[in-house]
């Protein structure tokens, strides 16, 4: 797995490349962790290069979204191709994070100051 991190106002668009899996998942989770350490109040996670995703990396998201709950913050994933998408709807969390095919929208949803 590759993150390219890039912050902008009051957070920051994670571009996420390769399979979120086993050994990937602590670096997944410790770049999530750096942002919201830094003071982010909203994450994008680009998922367009992300094919699969374990249960450890959907535990991350879901503890990243309910931290950024607590402090009125927002996520949004972007990108999500059909694999994902499956897990998500699989396993009910569709109905709690917003996902969006536009990096403009996705960006207006979660920061609407933009």
């Amino acid at each position: 797995m590759r993150v390219d991190a890039k912050s902008k106002d009051n957070g920051a668009v994670l571009h996420l490349s390769g399979k979120i899996i086993g050994d990937s998942v602590p670096q997944f989770k410790q770049t999530i962790e750096d942002r919201l350490d830094a003071g982010a109040e909203w994450l994008i996670l680009d998922l367009a290069e992300v094919p699969l995703m374990d249960s450890s990396a959907l535990g991350t998201i879901v503890a990243t979204f309910l931290k950024l709950q607590d402090k009125n913050g927002r996520l949004a994933l972007l990108n999500a191709q059909k694999s994902i998408l499956d897990v998500l709807a699989i396993t009910k969390l569709d109905s709690l994070f917003e996902v969006y095919n536009d990096m403009q929208v996705a960006l207006r949803a979660v920061n609407p100051e933009i």
